[in-house]
């Protein structure tokens, strides 16, 4: 009597991991994928966050998520996350013509703040979490520091 309830309770769940696997992989097709996590390299790249790195890499490494726009190294994900040291940020595309990031890179929070990110950083990760390319080769990147200062980049 107890291995026919089992082999009964076996085949049920067989049948019902099924169609959970159907619903959740319909369910992925209809919301579209999640939004990638970025590894921002002190070198300048940005890598999703899938590709394993080596701990001595992830030590000096962001990690930015782009459910609550912050990034953080290493593991120091609690604590007080604070602004970009950017308040504005235009890139002049010749043909296209401005596209302003300021909105977007007020919203942005990092701990600790990177000492040095270089604006083609900034603009790939922009393009990578809103899915709109920005080319990074023969545009003019307008930007203004939190110390107020104004420069004028020709990339």
């Amino acid at each position: 009597m107890m291995l026919e309830i089992l082999a009964w309770y076996e085949q049920f769940s067989t049948v019902v991991r099924h169609y959970w696997e159907i619903a959740k992989h319909s369910t992925r097709q209809w919301l579209g994928p999640e939004p990638q996590r970025w590894f921002l390299l002190a070198d300048g790249r940005i890598l999703p966050s899938t590709i394993a790195l080596p701990n001595s890499v992830l030590a000096t490494t962001y990690e930015f998520d782009p459910h609550t726009n912050r990034m953080h190294q290493g593991n120091e994900e609690e604590g007080r996350f604070r602004p970009l040291p950017y308040l504005s940020l235009v890139v002049e595309e010749e043909d296209v013509g401005n596209t302003d990031l300021s909105d977007w890179l007020g919203e942005l929070r990092a701990k600790p703040v990177p000492a040095s990110m270089r604006v083609e950083q900034i603009i790939t990760l922009w393009s990578l979490t809103n899915n709109q390319y920005l080319p990074t080769t023969n545009t003019t990147v307008r930007y203004t520091t939190t110390d107020g200062t104004e420069s004028v980049v020709r990339l």
